[in-house]
């Protein structure tokens, strides 16, 4: 229910940006920059933990502010040297569908609803079914731009999601519900 309420009020909103935005700056639009392709890459090494990650993601702009597109990712942690279940390792692969809508000057608001599968392999570890989890992200953003069609982005994420069931068990990968996210994004 979280994912439907918080992708119907970001679609009405944007809407209306559009709207005031076309009002304000009105003629028709090149087709310059309207497909954006990039992502980010992410390293950590944490205690006795090495985690490694890639999401590149694609997008279409609708308009000057509103752009929708798909994000992939796949993340490996990699956990040595643990006295209960030895070293295993940990893939992540997730799928997600995303807008964002640029509201003042590389200011944006996101959302996005994203698919994980979790797979655990390792020494003491048995292999069992995947885990699949769904999250929710909602937050804000900053494109600093370098020409007409790059940029750099920044993105602070706050995941709806996050936290535990009704029976206690705790219903997400992420550590905490904060998610913070730089990366590059190219248009042509």
């Amino acid at each position: 229910m979280k994912r439907i309420v918080s992708l119907a009020l970001f679609l009405c909103c944007s809407a209306l940006l559009v709207q005031a935005q076309a009002q304000i700056f009105g003629g028709p639009e090149s087709m310059k920059g309207k497909f954006v392709v990039g992502g980010n890459f992410d390293a950590g090494f944490y205690g006795r933990s090495l985690n490694i990650g890639v999401a590149p993601q694609a997008g279409y702009r609708l308009t000057r502010s509103l752009e929708m597109g798909v994000r992939l990712g796949y993340q490996l942690n990699y956990n040595y040297g643990n006295n209960y279940y030895g070293s295993y390792y940990c893939h992540f692969f997730s799928g997600a569908v995303y807008a964002n809508c640029e509201i003042f000057r590389g200011l944006y608001l996101h959302v996005e609803d994203e698919e994980m599968c979790l797979l655990v392999r390792g020494e003491a570890v048995n292999p069992t079914a995947p885990s699949w989890y769904n999250s929710v992200f909602v937050g804000a953003g900053y494109r600093q731009y370098f020409s007409e069609t790059d940029f750099v982005y920044y993105a602070f994420l706050y995941n709806l999601s996050w936290g535990y069931d009704d029976l206690g068990n705790y219903n997400s990968p992420y550590a905490n519900p904060f998610v913070i996210r730089v990366g590059y994004c190219h248009g042509f």
